[in-house]
């Protein structure tokens, strides 16, 4: 699980919604979280920093434990690897553990585990939709609808889901899976726009993430414009298929391309072309056979 920390003093706050440009984040200082439904294998922090693991492997802090004064830029702060077998479906970070907090100048506490949507636009204007806490039976999402005050037409959005269907009017887009059943993928970059959505209109009451079953709705919608999110640092290619690691070599894990193809067996097997829904690198498996796997964002 990677954890990133996008704070703003010049945030836009809306009725609908709080749009954050990545760009003008603020650094942090201490980040400490509690997980509900997980036990910390390993933390490899960002920034030089060393992480703290704390209470029953459930806890962790990373930053200015010593009282330096020291920040770090915003982004991503830590990746928490948890034990095997974890159902990662069911882990959250717990907010109303008086543990979790996050310091900038000044620490701010929560109470209480909000139903929150945030939707977070990359520095290559991907959109992904990341819903809290994300567990089978809560934090699901059907739809998305953002306005935008600049001007929007159907060439600025690109689906990146083969069953997704894009909705475009006035000032405005829409994304969902009209199938009736199937609610929009977590953490997998669904759409991709044509620039940096930096107009969002966070009054605007078209602006909104509707949650699955519609009923509670997310206490909050936050838009994140600019992150310097890599959805492949973790691509570590497990072979489904045998359970082992393979040992890597060559090029490191990158997003997929649809101008390049790669191989799921042998060299024997056809060429498949790449989806910009995963991430592929180069392995070898248990018998050394050089392959070409992918590995989902």
């Amino acid at each position: 699980m990677q954890i990133f920390a996008y704070s703003s003093d010049t945030a836009t706050i809306g009725t609908s919604g709080v749009l954050i440009d990545a760009d003008t984040a603020l650094s942090w200082q201490t980040v400490e979280l509690a997980f509900a439904n997980g036990v910390i294998e390993s933390v490899a922090a960002e920034n030089g920093l060393t992480a703290t693991i704390k209470t029953n492997n459930k806890e962790v802090g990373v930053g200015d434990m010593a009282g330096s004064g020291d920040t770090h830029p915003a982004g991503l702060v830590m990746t928490v690897t948890f034990t095997s077998g974890t159902d990662m479906d069911s882990v959250y970070i717990d907010f109303s553990s008086s543990t979790t907090v996050i310091c900038i100048v000044t620490c701010v506490p929560f109470t209480s585990t909000p139903r929150v949507a945030t939707v977070v636009q990359d520095k290559s204007n991907n959109l992904y939709l990341f819903a809290s806490p994300n567990t089978p039976t809560d934090g699901k999402a059907s739809t998305i609808e953002i306005a935008v005050t600049g001007a929007v037409d159907e060439s600025d959005i690109t689906p990146l889901l083969t069953d997704m269907t894009l909705q475009v009017g006035s000032g405005f887009f829409g994304l969902t899976i009209l199938d009736g059943t199937s609610n929009l993928p977590d953490g997998e970059a669904i759409a991709v726009a044509s620039r940096p959505l930096l107009d969002i209109d966070v009054d605007s009451v078209t602006t909104a993430v509707v949650a699955s079953p519609a009923a509670p709705g997310f206490d909050a919608l936050i838009f994140v414009i600019g992150a310097a999110f890599d959805p492949c640092v973790l691509c570590n290619a497990i072979m489904t298929k045998t359970g082992k690691r393979p040992r890597l070599y060559g090029n490191p894990c990158l997003p997929g391309d649809p101008t390049k193809t790669y191989k799921d067996g042998p060299k024997s097997t056809a060429d498949l072309v790449q989806l910009t829904t995963e991430c592929y690198t180069n392995i070898a498996d248990e018998r050394g056979v050089s392959i070409r796997l992918r590995w989902e964002i």
